[in-house]
């Protein structure tokens, strides 16, 4: 699901974001310093404040939300993964910021062979006063779909297997 076309196309964005806010910030901050040496008071607290006002918003609105996605693309690039095998349950229509992405909340019911495997074998103790039981095999979990990949993944009652990266999904079989 995720490309290498992903990661380019958000430095791509970094890269023009810093074309127009720099040039802003530089005029603004050259107006300010000959504003601060001419003695010109009233213009260099306009400045200021402009110059303030403008490198928060450019940072803050673009800037940093666009830094956290590209890190978040380059772990799931290089960090661990694990596979989950399972049905598609239900996929939330409500978006939530997760990590620097929109993403959707995606419920999986797990194969009953991988729901084996995954549980954390009990004591002797709890088995022998029958804490444990057998009957309660299904689990369901929930990881999160990036918005813009919606079209790739299947719909409800799909059999897939989920390659994630954390909570996220990377890509699906």
């Amino acid at each position: 699901m995720y490309t290498e076309q992903d990661l380019n196309v958000i430095n791509a964005r970094i890269r023009k974001n810093w074309l127009v806010l720099g040039p802003i910030l530089a005029a603004l901050l050259a107006g300010y310093i000959y504003a601060l040496s001419a003695g010109i008071e009233w213009l260099a607290m306009v400045l200021g404040a402009l110059l303030f006002v403008a490198a928060c918003y450019g940072l803050l609105a673009y800037l940093i939300p666009n830094m956290r996605y590209r890190g978040f693309l380059l772990d799931m690039e290089a960090g661990l993964s694990r596979d989950v095998r399972g049905t598609i349950v239900e996929i939330s229509g409500t978006a939530e910021l997760q990590d620097g992405a929109m993403v959707l909340p995606v419920w999986v019911k797990l194969d009953p062979d991988q729901l084996e495997s995954s549980m954390p074998v009990g004591t002797v103790e709890s088995k022998r006063l029958g804490l444990e039981s057998n009957e309660d095999t299904e689990d369901e979990r929930i990881v999160y779909l990036n918005t813009s990949k919606r079209a790739l993944l299947p719909g409800p009652g799909a059999e897939v297997v989920l390659h994630c990266y954390g909570r996220h999904i990377k890509s699906v079989e």
